[in-house]
């Protein structure tokens, strides 16, 4: 599921891998177990997902641009918008 999620977004698969990871191990994290993560490490990998959640935020940002220029061309091309060709032609 978070693949065809991140996949519209141009991630890799590999960096929808090292996403998955740190979460799931930031998931795992259970302070005074074997589970525990050190201090550095757990900092690391909150670091990789913000960084994620910073570059998704810009992509979609990217999108959404492209998406009004998409949409504002296809008004401007629809019938009755366009100047008529004087020779007839599209």
């Amino acid at each position: 599921m978070v693949v065809r999620r991140m996949k519209p977004l141009g991630f890799t698969l590999d960096e929808t891998r090292e996403l998955l990871t740190a979460v799931d191990r930031l998931s795992a994290d259970r302070p005074d177990t074997d589970t525990a993560l050190e201090p550095d490490e757990r900092a690391a990998l909150l670091a990789r997902v913000r960084r994620y959640e910073t570059a998704a935020a810009e992509r979609v940002a990217e999108l959404r641009a492209q998406l009004t220029r998409a949409e504002e061309f296809a008004d401007s091309s629809a019938p009755g918008s366009a100047r008529p060709d004087p020779e007839g032609g599209p």
